[in-house]
């Protein structure tokens, strides 16, 4: 009856969203009969440092990611986005497996000789395609909204992306139209978006005004503000409102990004107060987004939340040098010029005169005040792309060996650079910086004393393929210093692209049991996440080695659970979600109450073996109701092979409220040499019923010969509350594992538990170290009962052979 109730709200809920509304009145297309196939939302918080998503939560500005983290056992991953650390890089290596793709945001494309940076529409399109060449796009099928590259998305998917922001683009497609027109639609919407907008103007403005009296540039500081109020607001509510659309319309993949965080640490630099600001609102789209998904009738969500790379607190060339880095560079030309033996002799190379000439396409005034914003230098001799704290010097003319070594060696010793990057010509790679000289990569892992041990290894054959790029410079110039300090070239106070140890370490928060690649406990880089994710999609296998317990262990976790035929509260059966909340608590004994097997109500399917073999266990079912070739009733799901020792029906009384067969599956497991007998059942609706059923259970012909002396297990839905009669009968010769009365353990109904009336007993072979009713939002959803999990300890081994 409460399942009922609630799975009618769910369905009036549906019928009155917006976001269905939107599907059905913009005509949007939508899966249908794809409610049992897996999805994945990847949400992206653009630039926020593990260390600072740590901050941020421990001081209540991330409070629903701090409730997965704690109370939703999210576990939590280190992200590492490989070198460049920047968005395109991280991006390429996502989507198509591509490491080093790019070797900055600006650099030289030395096919087309053209500068350029990756805000160009048609730059970032093109080198699209080169890794669309590679592999196919992790996004296929799928949207990708405001991201550098569509990630394999169709155009008409991709919303807010570099890669398809073209005027033609928008109107070939009409998607961002369509949004558009839907935000117009929804007044509460429009009347939120305008007033964060003009509350993020009101309290930027003075801040904006501090920012110039303290020194910085009046143009960045009007940047700032406008950053706060476009990108900061309302991209965010835009991007968080086409997204739970796309959700709901149930396409396979959905990735967003959220740029507010990385805009204004760009800024103020990633450790203030003004960029955590922004934090609040990202935190509260992310919480609307997993609603959102977790609710979708369309598609099986799983939502992960990363961060593609993180930050550093940088000091400025650009704002601290009359020039910027050109100046710099200028002038160690010069000296060596005038001071080195190499360079007396000019090297007879052939010239790069595309450099100095005009572009071969035509670029929009816009497009050059853009490149002017971003640093990208052009001097005599030499050009300079860098916006952040990775520059790539290229010269006109080609240099030898010897002439490039001289020239960094006086960036560092004169320059005030914190380090170069050279390639020779027969491959070596050598750091030069303050402290002498590093052979990369052989040398490299034991300088970085500010990494953890398990990323410098990979940094240091990161370092390498960015020197390797065909469009790095020839020299590239860092910012990052040995000693944790850091640079940019750009006028900023946060920066990343270097090898800093927050700048490459971004964050991973995914649910319980998600399958990722091995050594993901260390970190996990795009490429891992990119092969976790297609295995999630069914594309590809995902290899890691299956372990079977051996010997017997000293910890048992134990869960009962009453699955409602996988009907869930909002009315959609799927036997994944359920195997989806067991896998979240890696049990080692399941016992599930009121299968369906070849009903006509669950499509037909046999619910227990669908289970067992997503997660991988032994499985044994009960069948107490067979009416044709339909039948109903329970289970038990174990990682050891189980062996059925007794299937029966238990007393019942005609006259109940709810007269139904009732039975009991008594099977044995072995813990390596130990036998655990494991019973569960599902007792009737009144209370002589109940009552005669446990004395049976009890009695000679169940569990009676064997209580004494051989490790029990007795779970199920007893339908009674602690204090009955039935309850005392059985808890006078097993331990029950939740004694104590708390609404915490309460297991029913599961969308506002009032009672518990599932029970695991345990003899005294075990110690009861904890129980816990799992409550989320996917348990509330997926039945009508919570699970119990209780975690057993072992008091002896036991080998003595039990026969049937």
């Amino acid at each position: 009856m409460f399942a009922a109730i609630e799975s009618f709200w769910h369905r009036l809920r549906r019928r009155l969203s917006r976001n269905e509304w939107a599907v059905r009145h913009l005509r949007l297309p939508a899966c249908e009969g794809t409610s049992e196939e897996p999805g994945l939302l990847l949400i992206q918080i653009d630039g926020l440092p593990r260390r600072q998503l740590e901050a941020a939560m421990a001081a209540g500005r991330m409070p629903f990611l701090r409730r997965l983290r704690e109370h939703g056992r999210y576990p939590l991953h280190t992200f590492y986005s490989g070198l460049p650390s920047t968005t395109p890089a991280v991006q390429g290596e996502l989507y198509y497996g591509v490491k080093t793709g790019v070797p900055a945001f600006s650099f030289l494309d030395r096919e087309r000789g053209e500068m350029g940076m990756l805000f160009d529409p048609e730059l970032a399109r093109r080198f699209e395609e080169k890794f669309a060449s590679h592999s196919e796009g992790l996004l296929k099928g799928g949207s990708s909204w405001s991201n550098i590259f569509s990630g394999g998305a169709p155009p008409a998917e991709s919303n807010f992306c570099v890669a398809h922001t073209g005027f033609g683009d928008v109107w070939r497609t009409g998607r961002i139209l369509n949004v558009l027109f839907f935000i117009l639609l929804q007044l509460p919407a429009m009347i939120r978006i305008t007033s964060l907008v003009l509350i993020e103007l009101v309290i930027g403005l003075p801040e904006a005004a501090r920012g110039i009296f303290r020194g910085q540039w009046f143009s960045q500081e009007l940047g700032m503000v406008l950053s706060r109020m476009c990108v900061g607001v309302a991209l965010r509510e835009i991007v968080t409102i086409g997204g739970k659309v796309d959700v709901t319309r149930g396409l396979p993949v959905v990735h967003l990004n959220f740029l507010g965080y990385d805009e204004l640490s760009h800024r103020r630099g990633p450790t203030s107060a003004f960029a955590h600001w922004s934090l609040k609102g990202i935190d509260r789209a992310v919480k609307d987004l997993y609603l959102a998904a977790y609710r979708s009738q369309r598609r099986d969500y799983h939502v992960w939340i990363f961060s593609d790379h993180g930050q550093e607190e940088t000091r400025s060339f650009a704002m601290e040098y009359p020039d910027g880095i050109k100046s710099v560079v200028a002038e160690c030309v010069k000296t060596v010029l005038a001071t080195e033996a190499a360079w007396r002799t000019r090297a007879n190379g052939h010239p790069l005169p595309s450099l100095f000439r005009k572009r071969n396409v035509k670029r929009s005034a816009l497009k050059e005040r853009l490149l002017d914003a971003f640093s990208v230098e052009r001097g005599d001799g030499f050009s300079i792309a860098a916006t952040g704290p990775v520059g790539h010097l290229y010269f006109a003319q080609s240099l030898d060996d010897a002439q490039k070594r001289s020239l960094a060696r006086q960036l560092i010793d004169h320059g005030g650079l914190p380090g170069v990057l050279h390639r020779s010509i027969d491959g070596k790679i050598t750091w030069y910086h303050a402290g002498g000289e590093t052979n990369v990569p052989d040398e490299l892992p034991r300088k970085l004393k500010t990494h953890p041990e398990a990323l410098r290894v990979e940094l240091a054959r990161d370092a390498v393929g960015l020197c390797h790029n065909q469009n790095s410079g020839d020299l590239i110039l860092l910012g990052w210093n040995w000693d944790g300090s850091s640079w940019s070239f750009a006028p900023e106070r946060g920066a990343h692209a270097g090898p800093g140890p927050d700048e490459t370490q971004g964050f991973l928060l995914v649910p319980p049991a998600t399958k990722l690649p091995a050594g993901a406990s260390r970190f996990v880089r795009p490429s891992g996440l990119r092969e976790a994710a297609m295995a999630l999609l069914g594309r590809a296998r995902l290899e890691k080695p299956h372990v079977v317990p051996s010997g017997q262990p000293s910890r048992l976790r134990v869960m009962s659970y009453n699955v409602h035929s996988c009907i869930g509260m909002d009315g959609r059966v799927s036997p994944r979600r359920i195997a989806r909340v067991i896998a979240q608590q890696a049990p080692d004994l399941v016992a599930l109450q009121e299968l369906d097997h070849g009903r006509l109500r669950s499509r037909g399917e046999d619910q227990a073996s669908a289970i067992a073999e997503q997660l991988g266990y032994h499985v044994t079912f009960l069948a107490t109701i067979t009416r044709g070739v339909e039948r109903y009733g329970h289970a038990v799901l174990s990682r050891w092979p189980i062996r059925t020792v007794k299937v029966a029906e238990l007393p019942t009384n005609s006259y109940s409220i709810w007269p139904e067969p009732r039975g009991a599956l008594w099977s044995r497991v072995y813990l390596g040499n130990m036998p655990v007998n494991v019973l569960t059942t599902h007792l009737g609706l009144s209370a002589k019923e109940r009552l005669a059923q446990m004395q049976a259970l009890l009695g000679r012909e169940w569990l009676g010969p064997v209580l004494d002396d051989q490790p029990i297990v007795l779970c199920g839905d007893f339908n009674l509350p602690p204090g009955t009669a039935p309850y005392r009968l059985v808890a006078d010769r097993l331990c029950d594992v939740a004694s104590e009365e708390d609404e915490a353990l309460y297991t029913f109904i599961s969308t506002r538990p009032f009672a518990r009336i599932d029970h695991i007993f345990v003899s005294d072979h075990f110690a009861v170290e904890r129980a816990t009713v799992i409550r989320n939002y996917l348990t509330r959803v997926s039945s009508d009962h919570l699970p119990l999990v209780a975690e057993l300890r072992v008091k002896q081994p036991m080998s003595t052979p039990v026969g049937t």
